[in-house]
């Protein structure tokens, strides 16, 4: 019994050492992967999350400054219809008038 333990136990330690060293070469592949990744990225001239980010937020901000002057010109063309409004029909009721004293 006792060369079967000593066998079960060397194989354990073979199949432990073999998992470790597994783990360790995954742990180096994924490390190179990672490297190429990144080595590609930076040769794609992308944006990074904070320049995008900030662009938005100035995007964000510029529409709705838009909106207030967009509401704001509306508002500027109402008053602007509404003072010319009495004008015009007051203009052509005293033209009569002025066309009968220039007759008399």
């Amino acid at each position: 019994m006792q060369i079967n333990n000593r066998i079960l136990d060397d194989l354990t330690r073979v199949t432990n050492s073999a998992l470790g060293t597994m783990t360790g070469v995954k742990g180096e592949v994924d490390a190179m992967i990672r490297q190429q990744f990144e080595k590609i990225l930076l040769s794609m001239d992308l944006v990074s999350r904070e320049e995008f980010d900030v662009v938005h937020d100035v995007a964000i901000r510029a529409s709705e400054r838009i909106d207030e002057l967009e509401a704001k010109i509306g508002d500027l063309e109402k008053r602007l219809a509404a003072a010319d409004a009495p004008q015009k029909p007051a203009a052509k009721r005293a033209s009569p008038k002025t066309a009968a004293k220039k007759d008399a």
